[in-house]
């Protein structure tokens, strides 16, 4: 494999895509440009469960909202209600859930707001309660459809993404010296992070390169940024990005 990635997720979610992409024969470096750490309401999640009952729902945005809900839980001996709806809208929250002892989650064919919306499109939802767990901010269009069928939806702030500082001209350096050739993407807000951070000498270098994102949402803002090669993976998930980088690999061979 000639690719050699910049990654851009999260350090130790990173970390375990470069060491697969250095097994398949890639290079790889990581390079966060989103921090996740506890939300402003990770304590109330806790409360929020044992108020639901067997009608209710709870909805993940994604596997740190799974993860640090499960370490509140822990945190006061207590564990996931095995009666309560459980949405994970891709198949890594699932996954976070099922570790957690939480077995029964449904999972949409399109792992995006408008898959959950199908998932729960023919329920009747009038009488349920249901929990949007999630981090700071997102998902607006998902809560907003919700409230029109049920009256009762609420948001859980149980993490926080923050964008890390860095000086970006030694950023810049230390990727052409790397040679990187592809950039890896995992959500819009990565995405932009990054290119408000690259300095205007580089735009040109770094919208040529060929970047990885996990669905067309992201790769229609990657192209509103001016980027000239987008691969979309089949979501986020590890196997799912050395999938398309294997496919980038064989299809243009780049160096």
């Amino acid at each position: 494999m000639k690719i050699r990635s910049l990654i851009t997720r999260p350090h130790s979610k990173g970390q375990l895509l470069a060491a697969e992409i250095e097994a398949a024969g890639g290079q790889a470096i990581c390079c966060p440009f989103i921090e996740v750490i506890s939300g402003s309401q990770l304590s109330l999640a806790p409360q929020y469960l044992n108020e639901l009952t067997a009608q209710d729902y709870v909805i993940a945005i994604s596997d740190n909202a799974v993860n640090y809900t499960t370490q509140s839980l822990n945190q006061l001996n207590c564990s996931w209600p095995q009666t309560l709806n459980y949405i994970a809208v891709g198949p890594n929250t699932a996954n976070s859930w099922q570790q957690a002892g939480v077995m029964s989650v449904l999972i949409p064919s399109s792992h995006d707001t408008e898959g959950v919306l199908a998932l729960l499109n023919d329920l009747d939802l009038t009488a349920s309660r249901i929990i949007i767990l999630r981090g700071n901010g997102g998902r607006e269009t998902l809560a907003e459809a919700l409230a029109q069928r049920s009256k009762n939806v609420t948001y859980c702030e149980v993490y926080q993404r923050i964008k890390p500082n860095y000086d970006s001209n030694k950023l810049v350096d230390n990727w052409q010296q790397f040679a990187i050739n592809s950039v890896i993407i995992t959500s819009g807000e990565i995405l932009t992070n990054l290119m408000q951070s690259i300095p205007s000498h580089a735009s040109s270098w770094i919208t040529n390169l060929y970047f990885i994102v996990p669905s067309q949402r992201i790769a229609k803002l990657a192209y509103q940024f001016g980027i000239n090669h987008v691969t979309v993976a089949q979501g986020a998930s590890n196997n799912a990005i050395l999938a398309a980088l294997e496919q980038l690999d064989m299809q243009i061979g780049i160096s």
